[in-house]
């Protein structure tokens, strides 16, 4: 019992002593775990940096590459209002044109009428009635009688001075041609691979300071540009010569949007046949003024206007057996042109409203006075023929850019961080274990751009292109609708089809 006791009184002793032998031990695992969670918040901090750095170079890049895009969709859409500015030039001379020859014919008009139709100078009004029922019908009549006895002398005067406000007109028009094209070689220079090499250097020194605004006291990036398999200089073309002809088209098209330029034709008819021509009565013929006009673009260069106005009398034409026919009298004639060449060229199939096949006497008498400050149709730039067909794809302009920036002016401990400029103090121990595996000893990142055609959803659909199967308006550099989108940097070719 007593050694029992005894044994009992040592017992605090020996765990006292086993205790103390055993302090410190735990210490051992504890800082080993604290270095591994060390080292692991030093990977997490260095990828974090690493993914930070990354991120901002993708962001970087896209912005380049939609930078890049967009000047060069702003510049489609410069060269589409362009062209609009010059077919708009256009039809205003084909404006002048027109008012100017119709200023020569009412003139003649004015002053031939009264020798033509003695009757409308009747102040009693017989010659009037007569006008009326037999000649030409009442609508003329009534403006052949007011002209001959009011407004004759004033319409003279008026139109006197039309063709040399018009002519000053036309000076203006080809100084605003001018002014136009001088600017769109400012962009495009003369057109050419030259041109288009200029432009892409201009796009890529937009490109590069893009970049470096978003890296601004960061240290450099540099910039490098892919464009599409076509690139600027094949996507574009300028038309000139005898390749102008779709400009010609829209040209004409715009210009007789204007009823009056396309055409100014009248007829007045008699209600019934002289009585004192019975063969014509007998064939119900009546007598007729005629009136014809029409402006028209010749030969790309030459705008040409011509009205006509002759008096159809019917009466006996037969020799031997009675036969009613018809005798032009020629009333009135005008005729404007404006060409660039040095003389009148071809008329070719131009038909003037039909002056020529219906009033063929009065046609010749017609002399088309001539503007030759004129320059003709213009230069113009338009896609390339590859996608005019009918049958391409919608065109598209693409482009990469690839930004990268060496290792050591990234943000990461072992580029340009706190951490590496402290490691790099003589005498301090390199903790940066980490190094990242970059190719070439830099990070880049590449993002695509490209310039796409797409009409505003809520337009009209356009009928010439739905027959082919393309309702909405189809690519040209005649509207204004070219647009930008990022794009995956695999798909960025946007080659000829």
């Amino acid at each position: 019992m007593a050694s029992q006791r005894i044994a009992c009184r040592n017992r605090p002793a020996l765990a006292v002593h086993f205790a103390r032998r055993q302090r410190g031990q735990a210490l051992v695992y504890g800082i080993g775990l604290l270095l591994a969670g060390l080292a692991g918040l030093y990977l997490l901090f260095n990828l974090g940096q690493v993914t930070a750095e990354k991120t901002r170079l993708i962001n970087a890049a896209d912005a380049a590459a939609h930078a890049g895009a967009l000047m060069q969709a702003r510049a489609l859409n410069y060269d589409a209002y362009s062209n609009r500015a010059l077919v708009a030039n256009e039809v205003l001379i084909a404006q002048m044109v027109s008012l100017s020859s119709w200023a020569q014919y009412a003139q003649q008009h004015a002053s031939m009428l009264p020798y033509q139709f003695p009757e409308c100078l009747d102040p009693q009004g017989y010659g009037f009635a007569i006008g009326a029922a037999f000649k030409y019908g009442p609508e003329y009549a009534a403006k052949c009688y007011l002209m001959a006895q009011y407004t004759g002398d004033a319409v003279e005067a008026v139109a006197e001075q039309i063709p040399d406000i018009a002519e000053t007109l036309v000076d203006i028009v080809e100084a605003s041609k001018a002014a136009i094209l001088g600017a769109r070689r400012l962009v495009h220079g003369s057109g050419d691979a030259a041109g288009a090499s200029l432009f892409s250097s201009l796009r890529d020194q937009v490109i590069q300071q893009v970049a470096d605004a978003n890296y601004r006291g960061d240290g450099p990036v540099k910039a490098s540009v892919k464009p599409g398999s076509d690139g600027w200089a094949g996507f574009l073309r300028l038309y000139q010569g005898n390749e102008r002809g779709r400009f010609a088209d829209v040209a004409q098209e715009a210009a007789w949007s204007d009823e009056f330029v396309k055409q100014r034709n009248a007829d007045g008819a008699a209600p019934s046949p002289p009585p004192w021509e019975w063969t014509c009565v007998a064939a119900n013929r009546r007598n007729s003024v005629k009136r014809r006009g029409g402006t028209e673009l010749v030969n790309y260069d030459e705008w040409k206007a011509e009205d006509t106005e002759s008096y159809w009398e019917v009466r006996n034409t037969g020799r031997w057996f009675p036969r009613c026919g018809s005798a032009e009298q020629p009333i009135a004639w005008g005729g404007q042109a404006a060409y660039a060449s040095a003389e009148d060229g071809d008329d070719g199939t131009a038909s003037f409203g039909g002056s020529a096949a219906t009033n063929p006497s009065a046609h010749a008498y017609v002399s088309s006075q001539a503007w030759a400050r004129y320059s003709g149709l213009p230069g113009y730039l338009d896609l390339a023929p590859e996608w005019l067909r009918i049958d391409s794809p919608e065109p598209r302009l693409g482009l990469t850019v690839t930004l990268s920036r060496e290792r050591g002016d990234l943000a990461i401990p072992e580029g340009r961080s706190v951490i590496r400029q402290a490691e790099d103090t003589p005498g301090r121990v390199s903790v940066t274990a980490y190094h990242g595996d970059f190719a070439s000893g830099r990070m880049a990142a590449s993002a695509a751009a490209e310039v796409f055609f797409a009409r505003p959803p809520d337009s009209a659909d356009n009928a010439w292109g739905e027959r082919f199967g393309k309702p909405r308006e189809l690519a040209s550099l005649f509207n204004p609708y070219w647009q930008v989108r990022l794009i995956d940097a695999r798909d960025s070719g946007g080659g000829k089809p």
